[in-house]
């Protein structure tokens, strides 16, 4: 056995009698797992920004740093008014015209997106190059996120269970490869996966102190914080109230969990100030947007269906389709040990319902799409049970060859990062045979548009000659292809349009989200001469293609459908 101070074995201190099960294996935060949180976080923002331009612009991305930086230029145009005239100049009609571009989500994540496209503009083109919308410097914002989410998974597990769950459940994080993916993309996702892990994790510790009251109403600002991301804020408090039930006597329970949704009730009114007026009205609108909406086709075993018809196991699936399986094994070990001890220490459990409230609302006709990206926020949750997992296999292998395989099984989850990259949002682990064997399955192969990078971009610039237009397909909005363009695209004077353009123009590039293929789409993917593409494990994800019918050949399709901002 290795010593007490090795590096992955933290031996817990003793807990004095007849306390409540304190999950702080001492008084200081980060003594169970010493450095590596901070460490690891570092690292994982630093292998983002070191790839942060790689995977191409996708199709919300240019949606959310726009109305984020909308918001710049409104704030602007108010402190000028507030200078000129005071602050009993501002009414309700100058607040409704500044959150007006973002009524069907709530203002913070895109807030933090436009501060960082307009901040780190000066270098983007250090970041992966420039783009008409700076969409490459708001790109800064979701890796910060994940830089600070990776180190707050392992402080807790390091709390919890020591260093060998506090390095493992962090590096988890980096190891998923739809995760990493996410990291690089200036959306709200994991953004919200930061605000609600934290709100999750804050509300945990809370319920667990001394004064439980008193720290539910500061965890209160964090579940503010999550429902001013994304409406999944407002699945927290069952899960912090059954918690709170589990672990307090039921009248502390009640007055800790109404100051801690006062709290967070008063953080999310007002920092959303479209809110103040006609409030019940308005909080109804938004709640409804996210059903009330253009349903999206989703490609699913070679079927198209609406988002809102899919079988019930298409959740279930994504989630252990796109995780590597020796992390879903250790996860399911954690998971298991926690549920036999969830009586002693109720934690594990707290986790394992966060992930299962969202894989049975999903379940229902709840809209889902994009593969994993709706519950995405269930991850570090999932990777804080792998920690646990982990340990306890750690622990049980007392043999120093055995916990070598063990650590040679961690490292080698990480080749699904490496390979896929930048593609990682096309990653499917074993249990379907990789990308490979989800093409041959009929699963969607790709989504987002990342597939369309500078590398199949810079071919675009190579091949395609001056003056000419390229069809982007499938389009899902009139920004996607501008922002698409490039220097060397500009240069050339060649332009990205919809894909709309195909009558009129003979080049195409498309990505694989077939299940938005056009009947004219799919007939210039039959008859065009692919010219360049980009693809994994040999599956091809986006190509540039020269139609052999030329101008005119093919009629432009009629397109109804609504743009992304209405349904991301």
């Amino acid at each position: 056995m290795p010593p007490a101070g090795s590096l992955l074995e933290t031996p817990p201190k003793p807990r004095p009698p007849g306390l409540m099960p304190d999950p702080s294996p001492s008084p200081s935060p980060r003594s169970g797992a010493g450095p590596w949180p901070g460490l690891l976080g570092a690292l994982a923002g630093l292998a983002v920004l070191l790839t942060l331009g790689d995977p191409g612009i996708t199709s919300d991305e240019s949606i959310d740093v726009k109305v984020g930086r909308n918001y710049l230029r409104e704030l602007g145009l108010l402190v000028e008014q507030v200078g000129r005239l005071g602050i009993g100049s501002v009414d309700q009609d100058d607040l409704d015209a500044f959150f007006a571009d973002n009524a069907q989500h709530p203002p913070l994540g895109r807030w933090l997106v436009g501060l960082a496209s307009a901040a780190f503009e000066p270098v983007e083109g250090l970041l992966g190059g420039t783009d008409p919308l700076s969409v490459h410097s708001g790109r800064v914002a979701p890796m910060l996120a994940f830089a600070v989410l990776v180190a707050i998974v392992s402080a807790e597990a390091g709390r919890r269970a020591g260093r060998a769950a506090a390095i493992v459940a962090g590096l988890s994080l980096v190891l998923m490869p739809r995760l990493f993916a996410h990291a690089h993309f200036a959306t709200l996702d994991t953004i919200l996966s930061l605000f609600w892990t934290l709100a999750l994790l804050s509300a945990a510790r809370a319920v667990e102190s001394r004064r439980p009251v008193l720290w539910l109403g500061l965890s209160g600002v964090c579940w503010g914080l999550a429902l001013l991301t994304k409406i999944h804020g407002w699945l927290l408090p069952p899960l912090v109230l059954g918690y709170a039930l589990a672990r307090l006597p039921t009248r502390k329970a009640i007055v800790g969990m109404t100051v801690w949704g006062a709290v967070g009730l008063g953080v999310f009114v007002l920092g959303w100030p479209w809110l103040w007026h006609d409030s019940v009205d308005r909080l109804t609108r938004f709640m409804s947007t996210s059903v009330d909406r253009q349903p999206l086709r989703v490609l699913y075993f070679g079927r198209v269906f609406q988002d809102n018809a899919l079988p019930w196991h298409y959740p279930w699936f994504y989630f252990a389709a796109t995780v590597p399986v020796g992390l879903q094994a250790m996860g399911l070990v954690g998971l298991a040990r926690g549920l036999r001890r969830s009586r002693s220490e109720p934690f594990p459990a707290l986790l394992g319902g966060a992930i299962l409230l969202f894989l049975l609302l999903f379940s229902t006709r709840a809209p889902v799409y994009d593969g994993e990206r709706l519950f995405l926020l269930v991850f570090p949750s999932w990777a804080l049970l792998i920690g646990l997992g982990f340990r306890s296999v750690w622990q049980a292998a007392g043999w120093a060859w055995m916990r070598a395989l063990l650590v040679l099984l961690l490292v080698g989850q990480g080749t699904g990062v490496v390979r896929m990259h930048p593609f990682q949002l096309s990653y499917y682990n074993a249990l379907v045979g990789g990308l490979a064997g989800a093409e041959r399955l009929g699963l969607e192969l790709t989504y987002w548009g990342d597939a369309v990078d500078r590398t199949l971009l810079r071919e675009a610039e190579r091949l395609v000659p001056p003056g000419e237009e390229i069809a982007l397909a499938p389009t899902f909005h009139h920004i996607q292809p501008i922002a698409a363009m490039t220097p060397g695209l500009f240069e050339k004077g060649i332009t990205l349009g919809p894909e709309q353009a195909l009558g009129q123009t003979p080049w195409l590039i498309l990505f694989r989200r077939s299940a938005y293929w056009s009947p004219e789409v799919e007939r210039a993917e039959r008859s065009g001469r692919p010219l360049a593409e980009r693809s994994r494990s040999g599956v091809w994800l986006s190509r540039l293609y020269r139609l052999e019918e030329g101008p005119g050949g093919a009629e432009a399709g009629i397109d109804d459908r609504e743009d992304s901002f209405r349904t991301n």
